[in-house]
This record gives C-alpha cells, sequence and structure tokens, in this order.
C-alpha cells in the first residue's frame, strides 16, 4: 500500500508568491521550502483497487466471494470497505465513478456475477459457453474465474476501474476548465495548505496516473515495482511509443504553468495528456489482442480470455475521454462483435479481432508502425 503521497527533494524548484519558475526534471514543486504536490486521495482509490482485485483473485482459488463486500470496498463503508481494506480512509471509488456506469450497475452487476460464479467454483464446476466456473490458464496451470461469456473477473473490475474511475477522473473532472481554467483559484493558498486550487486539482490528474516524480523512458527494471495501473502500462509499451517521456512532460509542463499563471502553456499540455493517455489505453488494447492472437493460435483457451479480458477493459477505456478519436459505435463493434457476440469470448474469432486490430490501429495512426511489436 502506497502511504506517501508528498513529494520532496533538495533539487526541488521553489515556487514563492508571484514569482516565474523554470520547468523542474522531475514532478516536483516547492513553496517556501515546502513541497505544493499532494494527492492522498488518489493513492487510497488506488490502494482500494488493488484490495479488490487481491479480495477477487480469492475466487481462483475456489474461495467463495462476497457480493455484500464488494459492494462495501466500492463505496467504502465505514471507511474500511466494510472491514475489508487494512487502512482507514474517508475517500471511496463509487463516488468518482463514471456517472452512466453508476446509472446503468456495471460494476453492481460484475460484482454480483463475480459472487454468483464464486460458488461454482467453489464446487468445481469448469466453465464453458454459458457457465460461470473455473478456467485453466495453459501455461501457468492456474485457474481463473470467469463469467459466462468467458470474461475474467479479476480483470473486469480492476481494468473497469482504471478506465471508470482513474480515466473517469482525469478526462472528464481534473482536466477540465472547471478545475483547471482561467477562473480557478491559482493566488491564495487553500487553508490549511500549501498549493492553490488550481495546482491541486492538476496534482490529483496526475494522482490518478500515479508514477514516480522522477519517471522518465528507459525506466530501471529495478524500480518497475514503483510503477501502478497506468503508469505501469505506460512503461510497458514506452520502448515502441515514448509514453513515459511524453505524459510526464506534459504534467510537468502543464503544473510548471499553473505556477506561472500561463494558461495558453497548460492548454497546450492538457491537449497532450488527453491524445496520450488516450493513445495508451489503445495501444495497451492492441497488445492484449496480439497477445489473444497468440494464444488462440496455440489453442489456449485459458491464456485468451485472460489476454482478452484486458484487450476487453482497456477498448472499454477509450470510452472515457470527451476528446476521443474513436466513436461509441467502434467501441461496440470492436467489444460486442469483433470480441464474440455480445461480448462473449467462447465465439471469438482471429478474424474479428484483426478487425478489431485494424479499427484502432486505422483510428490511431501513431501504432500503425508498431502494431505487430506491441
Amino acid at each position: 500500500m502506497a502511504v506517501a503521497f508528498l513529494i520532496t527533494s533538495c533539487d526541488i524548484i521553489d515556487s514563492n508568491d508571484n514569482s516565474t519558475i523554470d520547468t523542474p526534471e522531475n514532478y516536483e514543486f516547492t513553496r517556501n521550502g515546502e513541497s505544493t504536490v499532494a494527492y492522498p486521495g488518489q493513492n487510497d482509490r488506488l490502494d482500494m483497487v488493488e484490495e479488490m482485485k487481491a479480495y477477487i483473485a480469492t475466487a481462483n482459488d475456489g474461495d467463495i466471494l462476497s457480493e455484500q463486500a464488494l459492494n462495501d470496498m466500492f463505496a467504502n463503508t465505514n471507511g474500511d470497505g466494510g472491514g475489508n481494506f487494512p487502512f482507514t480512509s474517508d475517500r471511496d471509488l463509487k463516488s468518482k465513478t463514471f456517472a452512466p456506469d453508476l446509472d446503468n450497475n456495471l460494476f453492481e452487476g460484475i460484482f454480483s456475477d463475480a459472487a454468483s460464479a464464486s460458488e461454482n467454483g467453489n464446487a468445481g464446476v469448469r466453465a464453458q459457453d454459458g457457465v460461470a466456473g473455473l478456467l485453466e490458464r495453459e501455461d501457468s496451470g492456474n485457474d481463473i474465474l470467469v463469467d459466462a461469456k468467458g470474461r475474467e473477473f479479476t480483470q473486469l473490475v480492476e481494468k473497469g476501474l482504471m478506465g471508470a474511475v482513474f480515466y473517469n477522473q482525469i478526462f472528464n473532472v481534473y482536466l477540465t476548465n472547471e478545475r483547471i481554467g482561467p477562473d480557478v483559484e491559482n493566488d491564495e493558498t487553500e487553508e490549511g495548505a500549501n498549493y492553490t486550487a488550481k495546482e491541486h486539482h492538476f496534482d490529483e490528474a496526475f494522482g490518478y496516473f500515479n508514477a514516480p516524480a522522477d519517471f522518465k523512458s528507459d525506466w530501471l527494471d529495478s524500480r518497475t515495482d514503483e510503477l501502478r495501473f497506468w503508469s505501469k502500462y505506460s512503461n510497458s509499451s514506452d520502448t515502441q511509443l515514448g509514453f513515459n517521456d511524453t505524459i510526464m512532460s506534459a504534467f510537468i509542463n502543464g503544473r510548471t504553468a499553473i505556477v506561472n499563471d500561463d494558461q495558453e502553456a497548460l492548454n497546450e499540455e492538457v491537449n497532450i495528456l488527453y491524445n496520450s493517455l488516450e493513445l495508451l489505453a489503445a495501444a495497451t488494447a492492441v497488445h492484449y489482442i496480439n497477445s489473444t492472437l497468440g494464444h488462440l493460435n496455440n489453442g489456449n483457451t485459458g491464456e485468451a480470455f485472460h489476454a482478452l479480458s484486458e484487450a476487453w477493459a482497456f477498448v472499454n477505456a477509450l470510452k472515457y475521454s470527451p476528446k476521443r478519436k474513436i466513436s461509441n459505435d467502434q467501441i461496440d463493434q470492436i467489444i460486442n462483435t469483433n470480441f464474440g457476440e455480445n461480448s462473449n469470448f467462447w465465439e471469438v474469432t482471429p478474424t474479428g479481432l484483426n478487425n478489431a486490430k485494424s479499427t484502432l490501429v486505422e483510428t490511431y495512426p501513431d501504432l500503425a508502425p508498431v502494431q505487430d511489436q506491441l
């Protein structure tokens, strides 16, 4: 569990009142010698998703899941996920989830299905078309719990919340004019804090990306355990597309522009973030489509469905950007036709997967040169 949220360094650029700063090398900013960067709420929510994933994964070994426990973790009942979190917090995931998904009870439905499927798993029921249960991953020999369509529950929840909460909050809340536009308070610090409202809102967007302050391309293998969720996937495809430097530079330059009260420069960096983070989701989807194709060709259904569950969630994550290049109809076509009719993985074919890949590559031409290397 990540507990530190203030980023400090003896080499940080100091942003004293009404001063202009140069762009620092890392995501490190101070005022009067103290850090102005804080995003404890984002760290808490990432921790919550990790705990939910770990809990759901116990069903892979035959444990029965509690639907109530999953809903309590989602809403953070009593500040400790109904007793299921090893920490307390006044934050939650549910209130930060994309509103249409809440209206459609997307995650509550997944929790209910997971609890029901876990009873099958506990009884030793093996998954098949139309029957939820345990499915063996051939490479490891370990089981995963899947729904009646073959979709893996741990991936639907973890990767689903990466989109519905983390991306939703970045795209639809913290990078908007309502939070970092020209009318947002940026002169006076908030009461009891060392940051302005505008600085803090931008930091909260960065908190959902959740990279180390010195994150960059050519990241050391020895430090990959410091990466979580979107920063981890940024690093996974950095060799092909240079995401680490591009995204971090935009965050650092954007935060510098806020300190310097330069709205035009900030807007330029925000546009880079919208484009790069959307491309990151698309690239990761293509990666997992490639993986699914390889496993299908080898006749490894369990491995294929594991990878396809991730591809499904990353394609779905594209819908959360209000500036997305891909249309809702294209997303629906990929998820509900190319990945099997109505997302039924048991019906997926190499042709459908290649069609999905072609749609993504045509929509995001930056992927074309590296589409087979992702």
